[in-house]
């Protein structure tokens, strides 16, 4: 394609196609547009569109965006781009770099915008090593006057220079760096400056200086990218004039450029944020080179904070942003060497008075969000997702402040508590926000460090918890309505889960039914606050035990589950995911799961299979999920008659649903519930599965369930419930062929060749030999092409630890033979340049116990390995087995660490997969295959040693002290020694 005067037509016609209301026309247009992409030269002939003059803007806008959205997925689409997308040939890039950045400059904003953009996208790939004159060229049309042109210019900069904030130090990063510092500083110092002049001279006209401000924020921008990773002496030899300028803007004002809209970020406040931001980074990185500068700036910003509660918008959100690094910039100087800055009382005071407190107060807004947004208001509230709102920063500094000045802002925080709760005592109705300002800034003074799983683990001692939370927390807790007041309910609820670990037990067992009661509380918010408080509870350990045990649970385990069942027919809370973690954790911790199974079972999966018409919460489904496998697991394990037919009774029509109409995202889930189902039947000799179960093992191996990547770890996992329920009837079936046959395509790839070998290793465990005897030769085959064709550290230790367990359960004979069978002495070869090398990367206990005596056995067993030519491969393997058993199991794991595992294209080819989510009351128990060998490997490898050598004396001594290290040899005669075995 090229840019003539019939194919600019046909494209503008084509883009104001794809804005049509008839989906027809839209749709031909969009297919027209995918297919030219991957024609040459279309990326050149949208540009000259977009550069005639006066193109309708509804074409205009389109190809813009097109254009960026070619250059994003074409420039340099990846190798294993899973849509094609055809890479644009050198020779149109070339062009492309040649016209972007002078149509960048001379469009109007919306489609500059989106060309600079694009622009930003080529530099990611291209800058500087494949486009030295970008940079030049920007540079040069730095002196213009028109500031349409400068801020295109400085947009675009901005954007090529946010690499260096991000980027980790090396070598080329630096060269690049120093390039941009070069070319670009002096330049824009001189713009900063001159620009600053022009704002003086034009106060009186607000779009002028909006301008002018929108340019100096730019800058100030580039200052901080270009400043992140260290301080260029470029900046540092004219510190003066850039730190004056920033003094200069901290405390400029104008009315003219106050904005009208509260929820608005005004330009002025933009500027002051991005400065405010530089500082912070000085004080951060530089301290040293900026402490001269530190006092004037920490005057400037404390002054701006306690100003803007003052003004009628100072609260509103649009000065969030300002007041929100204002305080960082504080917060980082109070937890400095600098912090006495901040020690005189009366100027503690004004901050705590001017800043901490009016950024602690609940707003509007915030209530609003509480009433109607009741999932975000938790996700910042008490997920911590609030990092960048006035209260966490006001908090901070409160935190910042106390580091040095603890017994201080003690003292002047509780007098600031006591009258807030001097305020709501005099009207509690009107006054109820002067609580919750109360009790937000106690939690702010308390806390010094905290955990998720723990909550508060270190306290402030100079704070009673122990009087506040009687005198204002409890009253809350044990008020008779639940739905009063809701801000303050969900107040004490965080309380008590922020300071589980000081309050007693006793008195968290006493308000279990109060909290039972909050469960039921109108509020979305206080019913999850609820929810969760009971739940950390249960979770609460005291040393390494849980504070609760399953007979105290029991007490309260009916009667919570029927609150919690009804706080998930509330408006809004019928995908609760707290409420549902809650119900979780109770069926998991109570001493009488049997108990509850009749309530909560047809419960849970009545509310999964509502969930599954339209899954739209994957927490509240995988607690969902995470309850059903509890309830079975227990019921199970506590052996009552006929408790796991009930319970697949229950669970069966909720499956059946999930692979009938395909729910994707309930899928893995389903089956790992089958898994446990079928892992909860009794041994196969006592009780074959039932004909329900086999029935469905048809369709599990079908080659269309195992595309989707999400489900080949739970099909894997299930395929092992079967092969160890029922083997029998899999052979007598004929299914042995089609398991292989997805072992067979989970083990070509990198990716889930792990999930293969746990296919075949339990094939080999559970299958006897004459069933298993026809499919070895092809097994081995399958293994030692990918070994030889595609080798990585993961395959070669899954590959060990398959031959250890096949010859633990089948004999070293039978496995010898075998391999032998594929090429004549192919074991002597496996043993030497696979075998021994990589035994000493298994970490696992288990699977170092196994692979430990699977190798005793072939040293003392192996004909084939103890003939004199073979001995010196004996000895290697000899002494691997010692260093995997003498070697730390971090020298081992740091052994075995490898580079990430890279898809195979097939892989990334495939498309969605719903991801997977292991259920951890779902797991498979993990079994030492070899425990009834022996319980301990070092002397089961001593004694063999003994055995052998007993009856050749002489023959392995000479072999063992030469083929041994040194640090083996000690250690095996530390054994010999230990276990009172002598080696002839």
């Amino acid at each position: 394609m090229q840019p003539t005067e019939e194919s600019l037509k046909s494209l503008a016609q084509c883009f104001l196609q794809t804005l049509a209301p008839d989906p027809e026309p839209r749709k031909q247009a969009e297919n027209f547009l995918k297919t030219a992409a991957a024609q040459p030269g279309f990326g050149i002939t949208v540009l000259a569109l977009i550069a005639t003059p006066g193109l309708d803007e509804q074409v205009l806008q389109p190809a813009a965006v097109n254009f960026k959205n070619f250059v994003k997925y074409h420039w340099a689409p990846s190798e294993h781009d899973p849509l094609g997308h055809v890479p644009i040939q050198d020779e149109e890039k070339a062009k492309i770099k040649e016209h972007i950045v002078p149509l960048m400059l001379s469009a109007p904003p919306k489609i500059q915008a989106q060309i600079s953009e694009a622009l930003s996208i080529i530099s990611t790939h291209d800058f500087p090593a494949k486009w030295e004159n970008l940079l030049p060229e920007l540079v040069s049309k730095l002196p213009s006057t028109d500031y349409g042109v400068l801020l295109g210019i400085l947009e675009t900069a901005n954007s090529i220079f946010k690499r260096f904030r991000h980027q980790f130090k090396s070598a080329q990063l630096y060269a690049e760096l120093k390039y941009c510092l070069d070319l670009f500083v002096a330049p824009i110092l001189a713009l900063f400056i001159s620009t600053g002049q022009l704002i003086a001279a034009n106060q009186d006209k607000p779009e002028t200086l909006r301008v002018l401000l929108n340019c100096q924020r730019l800058i100030c921008r580039i200052f901080f990218s270009l400043n992140s990773q260290e301080l260029p002496e470029v900046f540092e030899d004219h510190l003066q004039e850039w730190m004056g300028e920033f003094h200069k803007y901290l405390t400029y004002e104008n009315p003219l450029l106050n904005e009208k809209d509260p929820e608005k970020e005004g330009i002025l406040d933009q500027l002051k944020a991005a400065i405010c931001e530089n500082i912070n980074l000085y004080m951060e990185k530089n301290e040293e080179e900026f402490k001269d500068f530190l006092p004037t700036f920490v005057t400037d910003v404390w002054t701006l904070l306690i100003k803007l509660p003052q003004s009628p918008e100072g609260l509103g959100p649009g000065r969030d942003r300002l007041a929100i690094v204002a305080i960082k910039f504080l917060t980082t100087v109070s937890r400095s060497v600098h912090h006495a800055l901040f020690k005189d009382p009366e100027t503690m005071r004004k901050i705590c008075e001017g800043i901490v407190l009016p950024n602690s107060r609940l707003r509007d807004e915030d209530e609003e969000l509480f009433e109607m947004n009741f999932v975000e208001y938790i996700r910042r509230d008490m997920e911590g997702s609030d990092s960048d709102t006035r209260r966490r920063m006001a908090c901070e500094l409160v935190k910042g402040l106390s580091t040095s000045y603890e017994a201080e802002v003690t003292h002047l925080f509780s007098q600031y508590v006591n009258s807030e709760l001097a305020q709501y005592a005099a009207n509690p109705d009107a006054n109820w926000k002067a609580k919750d300002t109360a009790v937000f800034l106690v939690v702010a003074l308390a806390v010094k460090q905290k955990t998720a799983a723990a909550g508060a683990t270190a306290t402030n001692n100079l704070v009673n918890l122990g009087e506040f939370f009687s005198g204002q927390i409890l009253p809350e807790l044990r008020a008779a309505d639940v739905n009063a007041q809701p801000v303050l309910k969900a107040n004490a609820l965080k309380f008590l889960t922020t300071f589980r670990g000081q309050i007693p037990k006793e008195t968290c067992l006493e308000l279990m039914p109060q909290l039972l009661r909050f469960v039921g509380a109108e509020s979305n918010v206080v019913h999850s606050y609820a929810a969760n408080a009971i739940e950390r509870l249960l979770m609460t350990r005291d040393g390494a035990q849980l504070r609760f045990s399953g007979a105290d649970v029991a007490t309260f385990a009916e009667p919570l589950l029927g609150e919690l069942f009804k706080a998930l027919k509330m408006p809004d809370s019928q995908e609760n995911q707290y409420v549902m973690k809650c119900l979780m954790r109770v069926v998991s911790t109570t001493a009488s799961p049997t108990a509850i199974l009749p309530l909560a079972l047809p419960a849970l999966v009545a509310l999964l299979t509502a969930a599954g018409r339209n899954p739209s919460n994957p927490s509240f489904n995988h607690y969902a999920f995470e309850a059903v496998a509890a309830l079975v697991r227990r019921a199970a394990a506590e052996d009552a008659p006929g408790q796991v037919p009930v319970c697949e009774a229950q669970v069966f029509p909720l499956l059946q649903l999930v692979l009938d109409a395909d729910v994707q995202e309930f899928a893995p889930y389903a089956f790992q519930l089958l898994a446990l189902l079928i892992e909860s039947r009794s041994a196969p000799p006592l009780l074959p599965l039932p004909a329900a179960y086999m029935a469905l093992f048809p369709a599990l191996i079908t080659p269309t369930l195992w595309e989707r990547a999400g489900n080949v770890p739970a099909l894997v996992r299930l395929l092992q419930a079967y092969l160890q329920k029922a083997s029998k009837e899999i052979v007598a079936g004929g299914q042995v062929p089609p398991v292989l046959g997805v072992f067979q395509k989970l083990i070509a790839s990198k990716h889930s060749d792990h999930q293969g070998f746990f296919i075949l290793n339990t094939v080999v465990e559970h299958l006897d030999n004459a069933s298993l005897a026809p499919f070895i030769p092809t097994i081995w085959n399958l293994l030692f092409y990918r070994l030889q064709n595609s080798r990585t550290p993961k395959f070669v230790r899954g590959l060990l630890i398959f031959l250890s367990l096949f010859i633990a359960k089948h004999g070293v004979a039978p496995v010898v033979a075998s391999v032998n069978a594929v090429q004549p002495g192919l074991f002597l070869q496996i043993t030497a340049s696979v075998w021994a090398p990589s035994l000493p990367t298994i970490s696992d206990a288990v699977e170092t116990k196994l692979c430990a005596v699977a190798a005793t056995d072939v040293l003392c067993q192996c004909s084939e390995l103890q003939a004199d030519a073979a001995l010196p491969t004996w000895s290697r393997l000899l002494d691997a087995v010692l260093t995997l058993l003498v070697q730390p199991k971090e020298q081992r794991e740091a052994a075995q660490a490898e580079e990430p595992d890279v898809p195979d294209a097939d892989e990334i080819a495939s498309g969605y997969a719903a991801s997977y989510a292991q259920l951890h009351h779902a797991g498979k128990t993990e079994e030492d295959p070899v425990k009834d060998k022996t319980s301990d490997a070092r002397q089961y490898l001593t004694v063999g040693l003994g055995a052998l050598t007993g009856r050749s004396p002489g023959r392995f001594g000479g072999v063992i002290q030469q083929g041994v290290s040194a640090g083996n040899w000690e250690a095996l005669a530390r054994f010999c020694a230990g276990y009172g075995v002598t080696l002839a």
